[in-house]
């Protein structure tokens, strides 16, 4: 998947509520639902109740995040 069509979609559905299911090392997976807040050239940053994570674009090519719109 190219990083501009990811962004360009990122920047239409900003503000959205958002699941991201996070895949680390070990099999370890972790879900968090947040909204997205920001889409900068490099990375995007989801807002949950208590804190703030920023993602990048390589890690959804990579397969290490996976989001879905609610």
């Amino acid at each position: 998947m190219n990083p501009y069509v990811i962004r360009e979609v990122l920047r239409q559905n900003k503000g959205r509520k958002v699941e991201a299911k996070i895949f680390g090392m070990r099999n370890k997976k972790e879900t968090l639902v947040g909204i997205l807040e920001e889409v900068y050239p490099q990375i995007f940053i989801i807002r949950t109740d208590n804190n703030t994570r920023s993602f990048s674009f390589s890690e959804i090519i990579n397969g290490e995040v996976k989001l879905t719109f609610v």
